[in-house]
């Protein structure tokens, strides 16, 4: 089982597009498929199944407190009753990064949120990203999220 997971992993890298935000020098791998807007400080997206919602954001902060409450704000009016675990802190790519998961509510059904805070990157700023799914679905897209925000890592 262990190793369909990570042959999962390698092809879902493998059939990604490098999206590069300017602003903070980093990419991120989005599985092709994925629809993606993106402005300067921010890139939205969702799954081709629409299972998952997909969040970039250059932030000021490297506090996981605030970054969570301007997140929070952000979703505000799409996902309520946020409640969030203990950041764990590692590196993602030489990237101090700290990794937030939580849970939400929105018309009724319990999300899953997975959030990587990461910076400050080559240009001081810190970066947001976030994976969203709905709870009945977070198990099929555990490790496609996860790929996505490991992914990170500053831009050549």
């Amino acid at each position: 089982m262990k190793a369909l997971v990570v042959v999962a992993l390698l092809c879902g890298v493998a059939a990604a597009d490098v999206h590069t935000n300017k602003a903070a020098k980093v990419t991120l791998d989005i599985p092709k498929g994925y629809k993606m807007s993106e402005q300067d400080d921010v890139m939205r997206g969702e799954s081709a199944d629409k299972a998952v919602a997909l969040f970039y954001w250059n932030v000021d902060t490297g506090d996981a407190d605030k970054a969570l409450q301007k997140l929070g704000e952000e979703l505000y009016k799409a996902v309520g009753s946020l409640a969030w675990d203990k950041p764990k802190a590692e590196k993602v790519h030489g990237l101090d990064a700290q990794w937030i998961t939580g849970t939400g509510r929105s018309v009724g059904n319990t999300l899953d949120l997975t959030v990587l805070l990461a910076g400050p990157t080559a240009t001081k700023h810190h970066v947001l990203v976030v994976g969203i799914v709905d709870h009945a679905k977070a198990e099929a897209h555990k490790a496609e999220i996860a790929a996505i925000l490991a992914s990170l890592k500053p831009a050549k």
